[in-house]
């Protein structure tokens, strides 16, 4: 039952992957700038997913290139001007993924400190003594 939880799991992830792959080359395709809202906001849900599952950033924006390449509109455009808006999109993207995460640098929380708890019933000077159980 638990192998296949994982399973069905792993294909909803990988169908959602999809999914959120196919809105950003179909936004890029009708607007490959960044400014446009609907290209920066499947631009944002896609690395938000990929960060979201774990990966690295240099394994996102592996991810994101591959997707870049699916996108037939760069094609059409002057090798200049497609590399200027290659650059401009994967810039986005490691943006996106750092400013959605938390800095490494970020001060972490400090947990309470734990107290100890004796036994009432042991008298104090054997519980202060380690050879006490000799």
């Amino acid at each position: 039952m638990d192998a296949w939880s994982n399973a069905n799991d792993m294909s909803t992830s990988s169908e959602e992957r999809r999914r959120t792959e196919a809105a950003l080359v179909r936004a890029i395709d009708t607007d490959p700038s960044v400014d446009a809202s609907t290209t920066h906001a499947a631009l944002c849900r896609y690395v938000d997913l990929l960060a979201g599952e774990g990966l690295l950033p240099e394994a996102v924006v592996i991810a994101f290139k591959s997707t870049l390449a699916g996108a037939e509109s760069l094609h059409q455009f002057e090798a200049e001007v497609r590399e200027e808006l290659r650059s401009a999109l994967v810039s986005a993207c490691i943006q996106r993924y750092f400013t959605r995460r938390p800095a490494d640098d970020a001060p972490i929380a400090k947990a309470r400190a734990l107290r100890l708890v004796r036994d009432e019933a042991e008298p104090p000077e054997r519980a202060a003594s380690p050879d006490a159980s000799a």
